[in-house]
């Protein structure tokens, strides 16, 4: 007899990968400026935090697989979904936006006019963590596209589709920046995050060796659950401690830093996110969320607009990476800028209006 796992069924696991893939963020911009601008290679400061930036590097692809997993298993009009997707997105984001055009005004005049400040909104990015608000408005476009194919696709189509992206992504800069060779080929469809937006989809419906899913296109693993949650922690961590090794190799080989293996569009860093997807669908869904799990989840957008305001905050009151051995003190600051964070946005969401800018 099998199990039918339906797309309404509570996602439980899909709550709780949010909220890791929220915490995630906040360790990339705590550990990236020991990693990325103190290159002393053969330091313990230097690889604390290496290894804390390479744990964190999956997230945003994290967010970009469960948007792909829950958009695309739902049939929305095409007209009806744009405005409420874009609606939901464009109101926080253009407040935030004008919030941190006011600081970055205040604290180092940038921009110095208002024009200037127009100007930054249509070429974004306003701050460095914003880019993702024209990411996901972009893959919402794609989403009429996208949809009717995944619907109709059987599993050869989805690897064709996966294979086709990573020549598109993965090769197409490992052969620029390792051997200067740009290949000429256009792949258009198959660049950038949407691999990620319909990996998502796949990884999420591709259920046990029994279960049937709403996808009936995609074949269910051959694995056990223990094979499968095997497979995810070693893409995990495995993907993980290749970030972490090849970012050294690399700037070591270089004599400076390099980005190469800490850019999401990288084989290490989209294993590790297909690895902890895999971990959270099949083993994130036991128990009930707590009501902090809830209200974390439903907050998760508003922490990631609002979180950078919060980290310098907490730098201008000395508490920033460089204040002590990184190994101590970023897991320290991870928690006081989640926390500080979260509680304002819970805060701010009490407000009338406040869930709209959330």
């Amino acid at each position: 007899m099998t199990k039918t796992i339906p797309t309404s069924a509570p996602l439980l696991w899909a709550d709780r990968l949010r909220n890791w893939a929220t915490v995630l963020v906040i360790i990339i911009h705590l550990s990236a400026p020991i990693a990325h601008q103190f290159p002393d290679f053969d330091t313990w400061q230097w690889w604390a935090g290496n290894w804390w930036d390479a744990l964190g590097r999956p997230a945003v692809n994290l967010f970009v697989m469960l948007s792909g997993f829950l958009l695309l298993s739902k049939d929305y009009p095409t007209i009806p979904f744009l405005q409420k997707r874009l609606t939901r997105v464009l109101i926080p984001a253009l407040f935030w936006m004008g919030i941190y055009l006011i600081y970055g005004h205040l604290a180092k005049n940038d921009p110095p006019s208002l024009g200037q400040a127009l100007l930054k909104i249509v070429q974004g990015p306003v701050h460095y963590h914003l880019w993702f608000i024209y990411l996901i408005l972009g893959l919402y476009l794609m989403y009429p596209v996208l949809r009717p194919w995944v619907r109709q696709a059987r599993e050869q189509d989805f690897w064709y589709f996966f294979v086709v992206c990573m020549l598109g992504t993965w090769f197409m800069k490992l052969f620029y920046v390792f051997f200067g060779v740009k290949i000429g080929l256009h792949f258009e469809l198959f660049t950038n995050q949407v691999g990620h937006f319909v990996l998502g989809y796949y990884l999420g419906h591709k259920v046990l060796a029994g279960e049937t899913t709403e996808a009936p296109g995609i074949a269910p693993w051959r694995w056990s659950k223990r094979g499968v949650l095997l497979l995810g922690w070693g893409l995990a961590i495995g993907g993980t401690v290749a970030t972490a090794l090849g970012g050294y190799w690399h700037g070591k080989a270089a004599g400076v830093f390099q980005t190469y293996f800490y850019d999401y569009l990288t084989p290490n860093v989209t294993l590790a996110a297909a690895g902890w997807l895999l971990v959270a669908r099949h083993s994130w869904n036991r128990r009930p969320l707590l009501e902090i799990e809830q209200e974390f989840s439903a907050a998760s957008f508003g922490i990631y607009l609002a979180h950078v305001l919060v980290l310098d905050w907490w730098s201008q009151c000395g508490y920033w990476h460089s204040v002590t051995y990184a190994a101590k003190a970023i897991p320290i600051l991870v928690s006081m800028v989640t926390l500080t964070t979260f509680s304002a946005v819970l805060l701010i969401r009490a407000l009338p209006g406040g869930k709209k800018i959330t």
